[in-house]
């Protein structure tokens, strides 16, 4: 996780902005432009995954030297000697290691959670030396893939050109790219523009991985040893390998809230080139309630739901949470309803504790927050949702944006099939 690393980073540009325009009147933010890896794929660059994959047969070797890694020997039924690397034997099959398929390239992010933990204990066994070993290769195979992308990343080049659109000062905009297309090719003033993963400029702010595993591992596994230690190394890669999408949107709140940005205010939100993926759907189901017109709720039950939890059994939440691991991550690849819920509950707790954190940290950054201009501005509430313009690459992907805006619950949006289509308001 970035912890406040990159929250201090964003909070500095902003009041750097502070100061030097203090002549200029804020904008009204109405336009919220969210960009995709289609975005820059459609300028050019080379950014998809087979290119990343390509990137890392590449330079395995020189990784594995760099970081003093030495591949694992294996003999082949038909006695072949090979070598594969962690990465191979953690995220492949460790009885009998090859190349990753591409499924697991085209899938990248999502694949860094699909560890059989069952078949890693049962190569590695289960004695304390044999977990050890376990552990150094889990630990490297991450090692290993953090390195490749971010040197991946490095490598893309971006030459500065005019793309012929100009976007106006009403738009703040959400990248999920690392690189500075907006800024070379746009025009994009940088304190408009939110890198909610990171920049390649900076290696120490790029965020990949998955967001199937945001709850901190449980320890009490690691205690009990043998096969339940080894399923405690696993379910701590998976944390470690997370996205922390809720610690991203609270950072993202921030970079919101400091641009001025209103939620009443939002009157039309563009996805460029971005899938919509599983992995990234938080994302936009924060954007969603944040500039919908808000529904009703019944605050007698959301009271009672507080105090049936406060009741919880804390045994048996543990219990709950130990089965969960036990089943979702190791052997069964289920997990019944109680136990999915008791680990919802410990991950919701978890998060609003760190929530409260990144309040108290940005809070304290940026100084005690004096009267200012917003302070007197009064918004009338939100009387109709914002309007959602999104771009497609393909009956398959137009297909699958239906199902997520359905999922989400939206009416108000319209496809377009290219992101010239989508942005030809903005042309020059």
């Amino acid at each position: 996780m970035r912890k406040y690393y990159y929250v201090k980073k964003e909070v500095n540009k902003m009041i750097f902005r502070k100061k030097k325009k203090t002549t200029e009147s804020p904008s009204p933010i109405d336009t919220i432009i969210v960009i995709g890896n289609g975005f820059d794929r459609w300028q050019g660059l080379n950014t998809s995954y087979a290119d990343f994959q390509t990137y890392y047969h590449e330079h395995l070797d020189e990784i594995l030297k760099r970081l003093h890694i030495k591949k694992h020997k294996y003999i082949s039924p038909d006695g072949t000697a090979e070598e594969w690397s962690d990465v191979e034997l953690i995220y492949g099959d460790p009885f009998e290691p090859g190349e990753l398929d591409n499924e697991f390239w085209n899938n990248f992010e999502n694949s860094l959670a699909d560890i059989d933990a069952e078949r890693l204990n049962l190569f590695f066994g289960k004695e304390r030396s044999d977990l050890k070993d376990m552990r150094r290769s889990i630990r490297n195979a991450k090692r290993i893939l953090t390195e490749a992308f971010c040197g991946w990343i490095a490598t893309i080049s971006i030459t500065e050109e005019d793309a012929g659109y100009q976007f106006g000062d009403n738009c703040v905009f959400i990248n999920f790219n690392y690189t500075d297309t907006l800024r070379k090719r746009f025009g994009v003033d940088e304190m408009r523009e939110f890198h909610i993963h990171g920049e390649a400029t900076d290696k120490k702010s790029i965020v990949f991985g998955h967001n199937r595993h945001p709850q901190e591992p449980e320890t009490l596994l690691a205690q009990m040893g043998g096969r339940f230690w080894g399923l405690h190394l696993v379910d701590e890669i998976l944390y470690e390998t997370d996205k922390h999408c809720q610690d991203n949107i609270q950072i993202l709140c921030m970079f919101l809230a400091m641009n001025g940005v209103m939620c009443e205010e939002i009157k039309d939100i563009y996805v460029l080139g971005q899938s919509m993926s599983p992995v990234d759907i938080e994302y936009f189901d924060f954007l969603m309630k944040c500039s919908k017109v808000p529904s009703l709720y019944n605050a007698e039950e959301e009271s009672g739901e507080l105090e049936a939890e406060d009741e919880l059994d804390e045994l048996d939440e543990l219990n709950q949470r130990m089965q969960f691991i036990i089943d979702e991550i190791g052997y069964h690849n289920t997990a019944n309803e109680n136990a999915a819920n008791a680990m919802e509950r410990w991950q919701q707790r978890e998060q609003a504790a760190r929530n409260e954190q990144y309040s108290k940290e940005f809070l304290k950054m940026f100084g005690k927050p004096a009267k200012t201009e917003l302070d007197s501005v009064k918004v009338a509430p939100r009387t109709e949702d914002a309007k959602w313009h999104i771009s497609y690459f393909g009956d398959t992907d137009k297909e699958w944006k239906e199902i997520v805006m359905k999922e989400l619950g939206c009416g108000n949006y319209q496809l377009y099939p290219s992101i010239d289509e989508c942005i030809s308001k903005w042309k020059k």
